[in-house]
């Protein structure tokens, strides 16, 4: 066979068309089709996929993947294991009884299916080579809507990746109407000097995403779904996608102490713009401008405020433009959930209140910081880390008891020490204080999992996921859950998957998909996916997991440590 292994995307461009079984698969194109179906494929996973088939039939280690299609670079045992599981979603494989890629457990991977080289192009699917045979002498008038035709189909392969934790059989959304006004706040431009300065846009947006989350006559959207739209144009789309009426756009200059800050109300059916203004302001009064802008918006949408929801906007945080600014870099450090930069979120924060002592919101960034530590095992002491949580939080609380992150926080220390109701009646407070808490409804989801309640625990899920509607890797994790309970282990391994494809470094999601093998007897492809858990986090045990399994029922907990133990992870 001829050696045609690419090194670069440029490369893909030379290399034959070939046929895995019924799939065919073009490396110039970076795509597979079946049944007149795209799929499309990163560069680097159809190098990947191409070098599977130059050696169809044969074992190749993961040390040699990495070697030919890393060029030898170091890269984490998620990034080779993240792009097989992209190919058996392009084939529609299946892991457990492969017909395309097998796993060998600790030894490699191997392409079983069949695989045949083209030597000239491939048949196209009727509506393509239907075009590509008229393409010179189709008028225009008829080119034009085909081309149109092709367009919406790269939008649709477009909006499924970009939504990857949602398939038919197992999305937690509902699709449901919604008498309030609803709408999404997008992430503001940076206009500023450097690229650096994002985190001050991004800040301001999360903000006003906060404050307005808490007006029970409006839907407002998370910020981990308008986030993922940070590059995005098309108002009709982007409303469509994540069911909203209205999209809020801004954009935010900063030069030394002073900002500006534009921003709009479009109406997304009309994509007309509603309302608009531009506000110049310095740092001391960034909170009190962010509040503006919330009033202004609300009374655009003809919104009536509570007396409660008015004393919001009329409390502002802190008058410090520096503890402010350390504030939103803690916020930006604590969303990237890794052990570093949490230490970071954590030094931000305690800055701002070292020059703030009354500063509530950063004083709750710090229990929230320590909370994570011992949810997520990022510490030998997890029961320190614990009380440090609550002892912030109810410090914040003292200063200013209406902010719904204490109380989220609260429920997270409840739940880890196993008080079910306390945690239960503390998300409840973080949602009265802010109705369109998405994650709040999703920590009510585990709480209640865990509680053993699995009905309660779904409807709070889906409540969840009408508010952040791209759902993030945590959600599709709690499903799982909950169908691991309901002896549902087939959903449940398709949700865990789901949320290792969009965040393969979420320990708890491999540790549950572990467990669910475990129980189905694919006791290779669990010990396979065992090795790939204590390679990425060195000193990993189950001694450290005290806290990864508060179920009032022990004996579930003891069913899935059992399962992981069966898997060989160390004690």
């Amino acid at each position: 066979m001829d050696k045609m292994m690419p090194e670069s995307h440029s490369q893909l461009s030379e290399t034959r068309t070939f046929r895995v079984g019924d799939y065919c698969v073009e490396p110039s194109m970076l795509r597979i089709i079946n049944d007149g179906q795209d799929v499309r494929l990163e560069p680097r996973t159809m190098q990947l996929l191409v070098y599977l088939a130059e050696h169809a039939g044969e074992v190749v280690s993961r040390t040699k993947l990495e070697e030919e299609i890393w060029d030898g670079r170091i890269v984490g045992e998620d990034a080779l294991t993240n792009s097989i599981s992209k190919l058996r979603r392009a084939f529609n494989d299946n892991a457990r009884n492969p017909s395309v890629i097998e796993t060998l457990p600790k030894t490699g991977y191997r392409l079983i299916d069949n695989v045949e080289w083209v030597e000239s192009e491939p048949t196209r699917p009727r509506v393509t080579s239907t075009a590509s045979a008229r393409r010179h002498s189709m008028p225009g008038r008829l080119w034009a809507p085909l081309l149109l035709i092709l367009l919406a189909g790269v939008v649709i392969w477009w909006t499924v990746i970009r939504q990857p934790g949602l398939d038919p059989e197992s999305s937690i959304q509902n699709d449901v109407p919604y008498a309030k006004p609803s709408l999404a706040i997008l992430p503001f431009q940076n206009l500023g000097e450097t690229p650096q300065q994002d985190y001050f846009a991004n800040g301001i947006t999360t903000n006003l995403i906060t404050d307005l989350s808490r007006v029970s006559a409006l839907r407002v959207i998370a910020s981990g779904s308008v986030f993922s739209y940070k590059d995005a144009s098309g108002t009709k789309t982007i409303s469509r996608e994540l069911n909203v009426d209205y999209v809020v756009r801004g954009s935010v200059q900063r030069q030394g102490n002073r900002v500006r800050v534009n921003t709009q109300l479009i109406e997304a059916a009309s994509e007309r713009a509603l309302w608009a203004e531009r506000y110049d302001t310095d740092m001391n009064d960034m909170f009190k401008l962010q509040d503006m802008i919330a009033i202004a918006l609300v009374e655009a949408l003809n919104v009536e405020l509570s007396s409660a929801e008015l004393d919001i906007f009329s409390n502002f945080p802190t008058a410090s433009g520096e503890a402010y600014d350390l504030f939103l870099r803690g916020m930006e450090e604590y969303g990237h959930r890794t052990p570093e930069s949490n230490r970071s979120a954590q030094g931000y924060f305690e800055q701002a209140v070292e020059l703030d002592p009354q500063f509530a919101r950063a004083i709750a960034g710090q229990a929230l910081v320590h909370s994570r530590y011992a949810i997520d095992g990022w510490t030998a002491t997890p029961n320190r880390s614990l009380d440090r949580a609550a002892h912030f939080a109810e410090s914040a609380a003292e200063i200013n008891y209406s902010i719904p992150q204490l109380h989220f926080v609260a429920g997270q220390v409840a739940l880890f020490r196993g008080e079910h109701a306390q945690a239960v009646e503390a998300l409840q407070r973080a949602i009265d204080f802010s109705p369109n808490y998405a994650d709040a409804y999703g920590l009510l989801a585990w709480v209640l999992t865990y509680d053993g309640r699995l009905d309660e625990a779904e409807t709070a899920l889906k409540t969840a996921s009408r508010l952040n509607p791209v759902i993030p890797s945590s959600y599709s994790e709690i499903l799982g859950e909950i169908r691991f309970l309901q002896g549902r282990y087939d959903d449940a391994i398709t949700a865990f998957e789901r949320a290792l494809l969009i965040n393969p470094t979420h320990m708890r999601a491999r540790m549950w998909l572990i467990a669910t093998l475990v129980q189905t007897g694919s006791q290779d492809e669990a010990q396979w996916q065992a090795d790939v858990l204590t390679l990425s986090i060195p000193g990993f045990s189950l001694a450290r997991l005290q806290y990864a399994f508060p179920f009032r029922d022990q004996t579930v907990r003891e069913k899935v440590l059992q399962s992981l133990r069966q898997a060989g992870l160390p004690e």
